[in-house]
């Protein structure tokens, strides 16, 4: 039995140190650029697995399992989701419906506003809960630019209007993490989430709106971004609690492009009309997708194919480690679940092969560009079994531990702490995903040593990551790029949008103030 020490090295400042050198070092290459992401990841992974040895006394036995585990986790069922769904993206933009997508909004007349309304939230967020990364920043600003918005603020759009969505993005592979790092139950941490998401998602059309147009034109237009927002906050929030997690962001960015879309014409600013039935054409892929994943997670049919797969605990971790005081006492099970049936990436991948066959792309082009879909994303695999072992050994080792000690006499003051360090992770690895695997671990031991509930801490956490992603250099970078401006550029966008990024953890800090005062645990 492994039991976690949290002061290695006396005094407590030294082992803080200590802990505090992998993230830094990781966040300091990715930020200067001097090494490649995939070797920087790995060189984190060297690093930190090497103090787990040498200062935290963590068997050579279980660091290698613990890798091993991440490599896993990593490869099922996060990168299995994350491929999936860009591999129906691909699939979709092969078939042409990307095309007839842009097309549908293309009819919007002369000004800036219906423009960044509907592309730039809307498509922006659909595309982010779907394809998730920074594949949206790179579509929807090329496209905003070709509809006459100009690059600077083509570019403060679709970074602004990335982030909010990003939580529940790439079918919720956010939460998956968050909810494993965390030891949290999934079902309460996706609840928690939902509910910490409400007042962000309620204030994104508005956020984007501000960074892009202005204040007046955001005044003049208010109304239509209030309805747009609320209808944003609530398809989301009922489709994650009601339907899926996974379609969570999807039903709410195609819910608030239809309302969006609905204004317009009441509005006349269309110079062409659109049939639902050109709609439903269009949009063809999406529509199959949630169809899929809806029926995927129905519980008889998630209880039939969950037969398929089979728990495996991790040999030299699986009831093998003992948190110590004071964290309690308690022994961490560890088990890998390969329930491949069950995931939604199945129902996703099946949403491709009927959008190929439906569309003539026949069964065989669909096979080939399976197979050279898995090639072109490797580096996304390697890189996130990298970044989720190293979370993964900062949790096992003690090192989270380490990290959330000094934070014992803040209590309740650790509210404000938690989503500037969940913003802080995003801004300096570009990815929320990417935070919750470093920090989130950390969340569960800093609530239990503040006495705040972990879920509730964790999903703050998690939802006031998202604001870093407006300002994370590997956006600013793919925006400037997308957009035609130059690279002297990027420092422009960052002062304008750091301002409306730490809005996000500032909201968040109000919801769960509320939420602690009013008891809503």
């Amino acid at each position: 039995m492994f039991v976690q020490t949290y002061t290695p090295i006396a005094p407590i400042g030294w082992s803080v140190l200590l802990s505090i050198l992998p993230l830094f070092i990781l966040c300091l290459l990715l930020v200067m650029g001097w090494l490649k992401p995939a070797l920087t990841y790995g060189f984190a992974l060297l690093l930190t697995a090497g103090l787990a040895g040498t200062v935290w006394k963590m068997p050579v036995s279980m660091i290698t399992s613990t890798v091993f585990y991440g490599i896993l986790f990593a490869l099922f069922p996060l990168f299995y989701m994350i491929w999936s769904s860009i591999f129906l993206f691909r699939v979709a933009d092969k078939c042409g419906y990307i095309n007839r997508i842009k097309n549908t909004l293309k009819t919007a007349e002369e000004g800036i506003e219906w423009k960044v309304l509907l592309v730039g939230f809307g498509l922006t967020a659909f595309i982010d809960s779907t394809a998730g990364f920074l594949a949206p920043v790179a579509i929807v600003t090329a496209l905003l630019v070709q509809l006459g918005v100009e690059p600077r603020k083509s570019a403060l759009a679709t970074l602004s209007s990335s982030a909010i969505p990003a939580v529940f993005g790439a079918v919720g592979v956010p939460v998956i993490l968050l909810s494993k790092v965390t030891e949290q139950p999934l079902e309460e941490t996706i609840r928690q989430v939902a509910f910490f998401d409400i007042i962000p998602a309620l204030a994104a059309p508005l956020i984007t709106c501000l960074a892009t147009c202005g204040f007046q034109s955001t005044r003049k237009f208010f109304k239509r971004i209030f309805i747009g927002g609320c209808s944003y906050a609530a398809a989301t929030l009922l489709s994650v609690l009601f339907i899926s997690p996974y379609l969570g962001a999807i039903v709410g960015a195609a819910v608030y492009i239809v309302v969006i879309f609905l204004l317009g014409i009441k509005n006349g600013i269309f110079t062409e009309k659109l049939s639902p039935k050109i709609w439903l054409k269009s949009w063809w892929p999406f529509v199959l997708l949630t169809v899929f994943v809806s029926i995927w997670n129905i519980p008889s049919i998630q209880s039939v194919l969950g037969m398929a797969g089979k728990g495996w605990p991790i040999p030299f971790l699986d009831r093998m480690i003992m948190t110590e005081a004071p964290f309690g006492h308690d022994v961490i099970s560890v088990s890998w679940k390969n329930n491949f049936l069950a995931s939604p990436g199945t129902a996703i991948i099946l949403a491709s092969l009927f959008t190929a066959l439906t569309s003539g792309m026949g069964l065989l082009n669909w096979i080939r560009m399976l197979f050279s879909s898995l090639r072109s994303v490797g580096m996304v695999a390697f890189n996130l079994s990298m970044i989720s072992s190293v979370g993964f050994l900062m949790v096992y080792s003690g090192i989270a531990g380490t990290l959330a000690y000094p934070f014992g006499h803040l209590a309740a003051g650790y509210m404000v702490v938690a989503p500037l360090m969940g913003w802080l992770g995003t801004f300096l690895t570009g990815s929320n995903a990417a935070s919750i695997a470093l920090f989130g671990g950390m969340q569960a031991y800093a609530a239990k040593i503040t006495g705040l509930p972990a879920v509730g801490i964790a999903a703050c956490f998690a939802v006031a990551a998202v604001g870093g992603k407006m300002i994370a250099p590997q956006a600013l970078e793919v925006a400037v790029k997308s957009s035609g401006m130059d690279s002297s550029s990027e420092s422009k966008l960052l002062r304008k949008l750091i301002v409306f990024s730490l809005l996000v953890p500032c909201l968040s800090t109000v919801v769960i103030v509320m939420w602690k005062l009013f008891g809503t645990e």
